[in-house]
């Protein structure tokens, strides 16, 4: 009897420290922290081969906005120039990483190292690419950063 009561004990200990599947301890970050809409208020492009070269997409015009649910589904929506696109993802949190897997399988999954302060997001890509020639050439290795505000 003994015995069950320490197991029980054990059992009831340890889920009440759970809040929920997506808690991951204290003072951490999860989905649900990143539920709402969002707008890049600057989405910069560092070519790694030529620090001084940079583009802010969102300074030069463009847009990008996502929406994050309650369950880490998300609708992603660009446009720059002539330029314009959406797609769905899954979204998953690890620690300070932030996974994309598309919904569609010609899409690439994107890792993003992030950062959460109030309203305001910030993801690092340091494996990005982008054409920096604008001219819909092959994109060259670079470094992307894009600070969302929720809205």
């Amino acid at each position: 009897m003994k015995r069950f009561v320490a197991v029980l004990s054990l059992v009831l200990a340890v889920s009440a420290c759970s809040d929920s599947d997506d808690s991951m301890g204290p003072g951490e970050i999860t989905i649900a922290d990143l539920v709402g809409s969002w707008r890049a208020s600057s989405q910069v492009y560092t070519n790694k081969a030529n620090s001084s070269e940079v583009l802010d997409v969102i300074a030069a015009g463009g847009e990008t906005r996502t929406t994050v649910l309650d369950h880490g589904g998300a609708r992603t929506w660009v446009t720059f120039g002539t330029y314009s696109d959406e797609w769905d993802a899954q979204l998953t949190v690890s620690g300070n990483t932030l996974m994309s897997d598309p919904v569609e399988a010609s899409r690439e999954r994107r890792i993003w190292t992030f950062s959460l302060d109030g309203n305001l997001l910030t993801l690092t890509d340091a494996n990005s690419s982008f054409d920096f020639t604008l001219s819909e050439a092959a994109g060259v290795a670079a470094t992307e950063v894009v600070v969302f505000v929720r809205q």
